[in-house]
Order: C-alpha cells, then sequence, then structure tokens
C-alpha cells in the first residue's frame, strides 16, 4: 500500500517531467497500454484538440487507462509523474487493499486514521476483504473502517469474534454496498438483517452460510427490501422453511445463484418455484435437501422450460431423486458445466446416460456414491462428454478396469476419484496411461482402497504423470509401509489408530520426492517398449472402437440376459474390451464378439479386424507388432519361474526380454476376480513375485479415507471458502472422490 504522506515529491505541476518506469502507449482514448519491467516512453502524446494535452482528460479516462496497467508496481510509479496522475492512481491503488495479516491492517489503519493526510485514502476503499483475518478481527478493527463510505464489497467470512455492535457500526455507513459476507459468523441474528435490509437496499449478493440463527421472518423482509439481489447463499440455516424460498423467488426476478445446502426444512414445493419462477437461474446448490422428490422438477419440460444459462447443478445427498428427474432436468439445461449427483443411490445407468446429451459442455461430473452404475455408462459418457476435467466415480462399486480404459480416452481430464472402486486393478492404471494425452494432463488421483492395486502401476503412475500434484492410495495394502509413508503428509490428529496406519496422501512436495524414490528404486513395470507398442495399439483401434459405439446407441443401451439367465456384455463392454484385448490386456473370444456384435450388427469379427488394419501401415513403429520388450527388474538367476511365460531367449540381468503378452500378470496376489469383465489368466514375463506388507481389513469403516486438504501443492494453509462441502458432510461422502462438487471451489476439495 501507497501513501504520499511518507513520501517527498517536489513535483507539484500537472505536467510530467521526469522518466517513469512504465510504458504508456495510447493512440485513442480506448486503447489499451502496453507496459513493460523496466522502462518506456514519457511521452502520453494524444491530443484531443487544438491546444489540448493529454493533461486535460478526465480523470475517469485516466483511470480507464490505468486499469490496464499490469502490476501495483507500474501504478505506484505512474503516480509520481503529476498531481492529476498521482490522484487518480491512488483511487486505484487503495479501491482493494490486500490486507493479509494483523499487521499489514494495523499499518493501512494508522495511515488510513491520521491526521492531514493528502489523500482522503478511507474514500478510496471500495473492496474490503478482512476475511483472511479470521478470529484475530475484532469490533475495535472492524470500525476502524466506518469512515469508508464509498465501500462497495465487504467480506468477513469466519470472524467470530467480531459482534453485532461492530457489524452494525460498519454496516450503517455503507448504504452502497452490492456484496456482503457473513459466512460463519454466529452473532448474525434476525435483528441484523433486519438493519441489512433497511440500509443496503442495493444489494445484489449475500453470503450468510452457516449463520443458524436467522429465520424466514428476516430473510423474507430482506427479499422484499432488496429486489436487486443476484447471489445469495443460505447453506446450514437450518430454521429456514419453504417460506424464505418462495419468496426470494417471487420477489427477487434477477436470482442469478442459490444455495440452500441441508436446509433441510426446505421441501419439493419451494424447490419447484426456483425453475419455475427463475428461468435466468445459473447455479443451484440443493446439496443435502434430503425431503425433495421428483415432486420438485415434475414442472419441467424439456419443451417448455429452458435453462440455457444454468451452469452448476448440485443434488448431492438428494437421495430420493431417481431417474426421472435427471430426465427432466438435464434436456432442459443443456449447457450444465457441473453436475454433482453424489450419493443420489437411486440413479442408474438407464436414467444417468441422459448425462451424454450434455457433451462438450460438460466439465464436472461427480457420480461418488451412485452404486448402481455400471462400466455402460462410463463408457457412454465417456464417447459424448469429452471435455471432462473433473470426475469422481468413488464408491462405484460395479465399475472395474473397463470403465477405467474408457476414461483413458478423455484428454482434459485432470483429476478423477475411483476410491474404494475396489474392481480396479492395475489393468486400470495402465490403461489410464496408454493415451498419448491423459498423463500429460492427469493432476490429481484418488485410489484409496483401490485393494487390488500394486506398487508396479502406481509406480508407473507417478513416473509417467509428469503434472500429478496430488496421490491418495490410503488403504492400498503395498503403501501401508515406512518407505513410502515418509513421503505422505500427517494423518488428521482425530483418526484413530487404525486409520493412522493405513493412511497415504501425497500432495506437491511429497509428490515430487515419491516420484524421486521410485526413479532411485524402480519396482517392476513394463519397459518404455512396452509402452509404446500399447500406445500404438491404442490410436490403431481406438478410433474404430468409437465409431463401433457411437453408430449402435440401441445397441449399447440394450444388453440384457441370454436364454440362460445369464448377462450379455453391452456394446460399450465389447468396444472396450477389444481394444483392451488388442493391447494385449485380455483375452477376448471370438465366440463372444460375434454373439454380441455380429448378431445386430451383421458383422463378424474378422471384418472388424479388417477395419482396424487399415491403419496398422502408419501406425507401426519400433514396437508396433511382435513381441513386446519388458524390462527384467532382477538378474535372471533371482526370477521365480512362472508357467506359462513364454521367453524366447534367456538373457543376462537388466535385459530386455521378449514376452509373448503385452502385460505381464499383474494381477494382486490376495486379488480373486469375481465377475470382473477383466479377469483372463496373463502370462507373465521377467517380474518378481510380488508380496503385501500387509492385508487391510475387507470391510473399510465409513469415513476411513479421509482427510482435509490444509495446503496447497506446497503444503502452505489456505483459507477454505464459504460452503465447502467438507464442513456439510461426512468426509467419506463428498471430498471421497476427485474433490468438492463446485468448480468454484475445486481447490478446497477433501483429499484422500
Amino acid at each position: 500500500m501507497m501513501d504520499l504522506d511518507t513520501c517527498s515529491t517536489n513535483n507539484d505541476s500537472n505536467e510530467p517531467h521526469l522518466p517513469i518506469s512504465t510504458s504508456i502507449a495510447s493512440t485513442t482514448i480506448t486503447s489499451v497500454c502496453n507496459t513493460t519491467s523496466d522502462a518506456i516512453t514519457t511521452a502520453f502524446n494524444l491530443r484531443l484538440g487544438r491546444g489540448q494535452s493529454y493533461s486535460h482528460l478526465p480523470s475517469e479516462l485516466i483511470l480507464q487507462i490505468f486499469k490496464f496497467l499490469a502490476s501495483a508496481h507500474d501504478l505506484r510509479s505512474a503516480t509520481l509523474v503529476c498531481k492529476h496522475w498521482c490522484s487518480c492512481g491512488m483511487d486505484l491503488l487503495w479501491s482493494k487493499p490486500s490486507l493479509l495479516t494483523s499487521s499489514a491492517t494495523e499499518q493501512m489503519i494508522k495511515t488510513m486514521t491520521s491526521p492531514n493526510t493528502i489523500f482522503p485514502y478511507a474514500d478510496y476503499i471500495r473492496r474490503l476483504n478482512l476475511s483472511l483475518l479470521g478470529p484475530d478481527l475484532t469490533d475495535q478493527i472492524l470500525m476502524q473502517f466506518a469512515s469508508c463510505s464509498r465501500l462497495e464489497r465487504l467480506l468477513l467470512a469466519g470472524s467470530v469474534n467480531i459482534t453485532a455492535v461492530g457489524l452494525n457500526k460498519i454496516l450503517s455507513c455503507c448504504s452502497g454496498l452490492f456484496l456482503l459476507d457473513l459466512s460463519e459468523i454466529p452473532v448474525v441474528t434476525d435483528e441484523l438483517l433486519y438493519n441489512i435490509a433497511a440500509d443496503c437496499p442495493r444489494l445484489h449478493t449475500l453470503y450468510l452460510g452457516s449463520c443458524p440463527a436467522i429465520t424466514d421472518e428476516s430473510v423474507v423482509k430482506l427479499a422484499n427490501n432488496c429486489p436487486q439481489l443476484k447471489r445469495i447463499k443460505l447453506s446450514q440455516c437450518t430454521l429456514l422453511t419453504d417460506r424464505s424460498i418462495l419468496t426470494l423467488t417471487q420477489q427477487c426476478p434477477q436470482l442469478i445463484e442459490m444455495d440452500v445446502t441441508n436446509c433441510n426444512l426446505v421441501s419439493s414445493h419451494a424447490v419447484q418455484s426456483i425453475f419455475e419462477n427463475l428461468p435466468q437461474i445459473r447455479d443451484i446448490n440443493m446439496t443435502l435437501l434430503v425431503n425433495i422428490t421428483n415432486q420438485a422438477f415434475a414442472s419441467i419440460h424439456s419443451t417448455t422450460h429452458r435453462f440455457e444459462q444454468l451452469r452448476v447443478l448440485n443434488l448431492t445427498s438428494c437421495a430420493l431423486i431417481t431417474d426421472e428427474t435427471l430426465a427432466r432436468i438435464i434436456p432442459a439445461a443443456p449447457r450444465l458445466r457441473s453436475l454433482a449427483l453424489t450419493k443420489c443411490d437411486k440413479i442408474t445407468d438407464v436414467g444417468a446416460s441422459v448425462i451424454k446429451i450434455l457433451g462438450k459442455h460438460l466439465h464436472y461430473l461427480h457420480l461418488g456414491h451412485c452404486a448402481r452404475i455400471t462400466d455402460k455408462l462410463v463408457a457412454t459418457i465417456a464417447q459424448h462428454c469429452t471435455r471432462i476435467r473433473y470426475l469422481d466415480l468413488a464408491c462405484c462399486s460395479k465399475l472395474t478396469d473397463a470403465a477405467v480404459f474408457a476414461l483413458a480416452q478423455l484428454p482434459k481430464l485432470r483429476r478423477i476419484g475411483l476410491v474404494k472402486c475396489s474392481n480396479i486393478t492395475d489393468h486400470g492404471i495402465y490403461a489410464m496411461l496408454v493415451s498419448q494425452i491423459l498423463p500429460q494432463s492427469l493432476e490429481r488421483v484418488h485410489l484409496s482402497y483401490c485393494i487390488h492395486l500394486t506398487e508396479s502401476a502406481v509406480a508407473a503412475l507417478v513416473r509417467r504423470c509428469s503434472k500429478l500434484t496430488h496421490l491418495s492410495v490410503t488403504g492400498v495394502p503395498d503403501f501401508v509401509s515406512p518407505r513410502y509413508q515418509k513421503f505422505c503428509r500427517a494423518p488428521p490428529p482425530e483418526f484413530t489408530s487404525h486409520q493412522r496406519e493405513v493412511f497415504c496422501v501425497f500432495s506437491g512436495k511429497g509428490v515430487r520426492e515419491l516420484r524421486h524414490y521410485m526413479q532411485e528404486n524402480p519396482v517392476a513395470e513394463p519397459s518404455p517398449m512396452s509402452f509404446a507398442a500399447i500406445q500404438a495399439t491404442y490410436r490403431r483401434i481406438s478410433s474404430t472402437v468409437a465409431l463401433m459405439i457411437s453408430g449402435l446407441e440401441g445397441v449399447l443401451d440394450g444388453a440384457g440376459e441370454d436364454e440362460n439367465g445369464e448377462e450379455e456384455p453391452s456394446l460399450a463392454q465389447i468396444g472396450i474390451n477389444l481394444l483392451a484385448t488388442s493391447a494385449g490386456i485380455i483375452e477376448l473370444s471370438n465366440a463372444v464378439m460375434e454373439t454380441a456384435i455380429g448378431e445386430n450388427m451383421e458383422i463378424s469379427l474378422p471384418g472388424l479386424a479388417q477395419g482396424i488394419s487399415l491403419h496398422e501401415g502408419e501406425e507401426q513403429g519400433f514396437a508396433g507388432t511382435g513381441d513386446v520388450i519388458m524390462n527384467d527388474p532382477l538378474p535372471a538367476t533371482e526370477v521365480p519361474a512362472v508357467e506359462g511365460s513364454v521367453v524366447s531367449h534367456p538373457g543376462p540381468p537388466f535385459l530386455d526380454n521378449p514376452v509373448s503378452s503385452t502385460f505381464p500378470d499383474l494381477q494382486h496376489p490376495h486379488h480373486q476376480h469375481q465377475g470382473h469383465h477383466l479377469c483372463s489368466r496373463l502370462d507373465v514375463g521377467g517380474l518378481t513375485a510380488h508380496e503385501t506388507s500387509m492385508e487391510v481389513d475387507t470391510q473399510i469403516p465409513e469415513g476411513e479415507e479421509a482427510s482435509f486438504d490444509n495446503g496447497d501443492a506446497e503444503g502452505r494453509k489456505r483459507v477454505p471458502s464459504p460452503g465447502t462441502l467438507g464442513r456439510l458432510l461426512d468426509r467419506e461422502g463428498e471430498g471421497s472422490g476427485a474433490g468438492s462438487a463446485s468448480p468454484v471451489e475445486e481447490d478446497d476439495d477433501e483429499d484422500f
């Protein structure tokens, strides 16, 4: 923060006479200023007319030009040119002060309240964020800002030590407030809201999350007095009923964002009014509205109701809704960007398949704890929603490696949650790596309690995903070991002894140290040439499989039972299995292919193979065909003989050996496949026998993998945003996968 009361200058004229360290070039009033780090023109040669120089530009235009300056340093330099520029620059420098610590706040207050200052600093402040001070903010500090009469935005979230006296004092002086954040302040009551409704009629954004004392009376008065409201957060206001929601939707027609998380007295009738009265709604958070049913969406018809602006829909833990709700809301909101259906356990493949119509618009998808969904749905979504960046499939117990193989097609996937997807094996992890794009985009991977994973696959993931900043493998047997846990962050203090024993989450520096350790102490994994062969195969047939799946939606959705009552594989499953077969991951019989595809498509397996072979010439590389090379991690004399391995020559220690399969058998020694699609026996070539360091309980207690992300990638402390799901839900629930349910809060998620 800069104030001229502590600076000396003899420049009292309105004309610049000294070179400054900022380049300001402008040919028209609206032109963009170009700045450099060290030097620039001193001329600002804009002429408004004969005899008029730039110094006669109105302050409003100077301010507009200054807004293009890249840094506060450049702006401070510009204030030293002349009084006119100084006045304009001070307005910007002080408009939104950065108050990160108590000492910085005290220094600013000292300057602001000093007598006989050159500039009225308090009048310049328009945005004031005191939420970072947390419990250090007191009434004494808060009331020092009562002189900021032009204040437009005031953020006080988490200020637990201020009282109603301090709040009323500052709010009574700020009639021009547009935005007010009072989240997690226990002294917020109906009386305070009455005063806000009377003193701040221009309010358009109000955050009242975790203010449990407020009732319908104050919200109704607020809605009547502040008709310009656009955003309101009422999460954890558990005394509110339908009356509040109905009044808001009727009296505040400009509402575009509403958060009613855990307002469990709100019924379907109130939710229905949102969709009937607010067609321009953009963001709705209905987490933990346990009483709403399909009736809340009954009035929505895609032909008569269109919510073209709706981008974020959070139905987490709305356990009574079914496929019927999805069939109504998703076609009516075709541009949804974020969809959270976590713990909507009545959702099935049939209803959730409508998600595919969101196509390229869908970026964030949360399906954690939707235990009825299968690989078929994941394959469908991956085929159509190709821009997904953030996917949570935690506790979807029916998913197998085939689902992960389908996700390998998503080029923009950055975060994926597979917590407690216990059918996932090493094959699934390697499937994530066959794509040339996915290893370069993945940033956060959640694999806790995927108990059939081994260190070989995880090591490949860590080493090949260069952007990986977070990895959770809590409860994975191979990582319940001091040699790996020494790199993970500390478990939360409230964890039980067993939870601490299996806890294993790597973030930031821990991931880098783990990667370095695994490079220095390599474990057995496919060689680079093996991966090259797999990638070539992936490229060669992925387009064919994509065409096959997309061209036969009816067949894809039509998997049923055969004459013996056994479930027939869907076309999606067949397509994924075909890709896996060509990569050498599984063996798929011609009979299955001919039954599933031939009867429906009137084509044969050789015909499909002929289509795939069209790409052979251009895709084959140094390892595109034939035997695939894998590293032998131990000398030949130490490698245990494995029945079924076919080695062309015995090779000396640490040399590459050709083997008959493109993948080793990476099945965990304690893993018995049950109903697994990728369950054939594979040859092992050059891999040591693997043994787990300990076994974990088959039944994992609820919440065991939970932990708060108390810092960023480097371990720095962060202040969570208001409404983070970690405060609202049990840890094992909403945070168990890729993260929080809202893209706005994607860096405040709970990690496992």
